[in-house]
């Protein structure tokens, strides 16, 4: 279980890490498919950001800086889960800082291709924060 937990951790993490790489490079958004044109926003679009006109500016790329380093968090996370690298000690409050950013930054580029990284992070989130689980106490604190 321990590995699973670990695996779950650094692929979401890998994941989350390459999605920022969108907030540094200007380019075209990802048009969405036909059956979902009628989405408001393209695939790589910030409803918000464009909301407000922000996309291409400094905050844009702020915004990736958060969904890199949530995504290097949650791989520190899955590695401290495992004993390597980074201290086991360490493995939950970087899974709760990397989740937590994922979610936001998830948030905040909203799009219906999102529903399963919002949901493992919501679920990183829950199991660390409110489930109390067993399990999770002895993959160490």
């Amino acid at each position: 279980m321990k590995l699973l937990i670990a695996c779950l951790l650094i692929v979401h993490g890998l994941i989350v890490a390459a999605q920022s790489a969108g907030s540094f490079v200007s380019g075209s958004p990802v048009a969405n498919p036909a059956w979902l044109r009628w989405w408001p926003t393209a695939f790589g679009e910030s409803w918000l950001l464009v909301g407000l006109r922000a996309e291409g500016t400094i905050v844009e790329v702020l915004g990736g800086v958060i969904w890199l380093a949530g995504g290097l968090a949650l791989i520190a996370a899955g590695l401290g889960v495992l004993g390597f690298v980074v201290a086991p000690a360490w493995w939950r409050m970087l899974a709760l800082a990397g989740g937590a950013a994922s979610l936001a930054m998830l948030l905040l580029y909203f799009h219906p291709f999102f529903g399963l990284g919002i949901a493992v992070s919501a679920a990183i989130l829950a199991s660390l924060l409110w489930a109390d689980w067993p399990l999770l106490g002895q993959l160490g604190r």
